[in-house]
């Protein structure tokens, strides 16, 4: 958006170009110079300029009182409620505009100093307030002192903790290698001191002697002496068959016979026979059951 719409016949060029230099000279911006770029036209880059400012100042002359083009562009500023007029020169203003006070420029100078030059400047600045390149202007010589005097500190901090910190690590580099190149003291390593523990807790803490247990008894089988060999068996007889008893040849079927189970009464007699080889002595029940199953 452009600070000021600057109005004016094209006859007044040279003085249109002297007040739009002093106005940014001051921090507005001025749209003055109508150049019309290639591919648009006249009626478009006015009708934007004029939607895009702040403020119309209106050059009134013997030249701009006799144009339409001045008169219909102070005429959109004065319905919008944004005109300033300037006279120029000393002429009378078209009808309805004649009411509105303007600022006298003439016989300007070309100075800021002249009366009706700091008029015009204070009312643009009651009327738009201070111009942006005005307020970004370098601040005074002692408030920029002051600045670098309070960030002087931050920079020689910074600069003194670097050095701090180089030098630290140097002295932990000496105290390393000192420390690895000392020789190192032998260890000494205390006695041991033994506390005395009294006679009660002596009492207590002592072991009870393990207990006495009676041998195992030995069983007389253990302690008899080794088994003796079972005899031989005799060898077996040879007999002669008796002779075949010829009979009249008839189907027999064959019939199974039940295997032969070994007898219980073998089995423990065998067993009773090798106690008494051993010397271990019977019961007389047992010793009975032996005389009377196991010696027929």
């Amino acid at each position: 958006m452009t600070d000021i719409f600057l109005s004016y016949n094209e006859k007044d060029r040279e003085q249109a170009r002297r007040v739009a230099l002093m106005l940014e000279s001051v921090g507005w911006t001025v749209w003055w110079d109508r150049r019309i770029p290639a591919g648009e036209t006249w009626r478009s880059v006015l009708e934007d300029a004029l939607e895009n400012m702040r403020c119309m100042i209106v050059l009134w002359s013997s030249h701009s009182i006799e144009s339409e083009w001045v008169y219909e562009e102070a005429t959109e500023g004065r319905r919008l409620g944004k005109l300033i007029p300037i006279m120029i020169e000393a002429v009378r203003p078209p009808a309805g505009f004649r009411e509105i006070q303007a600022a006298d420029l003439t016989n300007w100078d070309g100075s800021r100093e002249f009366e009706g030059m700091r008029m015009l400047l204070a009312d643009l600045e009651n009327f738009l307030g201070k111009p942006a390149a005005k307020a970004l202007e370098a601040k005074p010589v002692e408030e920029t002192r002051k600045t670098k005097e309070e960030a002087a500190p931050a920079w020689w901090q910074g600069r003194a903790f670097a050095s701090l910190a180089v030098a630290g690590v140097v002295l932990l580099a000496g105290g390393a290698a000192y420390l690895g190149l000392s020789p190192k003291p032998p260890a000494v390593v205390a006695p041991e001191v033994k506390k005395a523990v009294p006679p009660v807790l002596q009492e207590a803490t002592r072991k009870p002697p393990p207990a006495e247990y009676p041998p195992p008894a030995t069983s007389p089988v253990a302690e008899a002496q080794p088994p003796k060999p079972a005899p031989k068996p005799a060898p077996p007889v040879a007999t002669e068959p008796a002779p075949a008893i010829k009979r009249p040849a008839t189907a027999v079927k064959p019939v199974s016979q039940p295997a032969e189970r070994p007898s219980p009464t073998s089995a423990r007699c065998a067993d009773l026979l090798a106690r008494t080889q051993l010397g271990e002595s019977l019961s007389e029940k047992t010793q009975s059951y032996y005389d009377k199953e196991c010696r027929q």
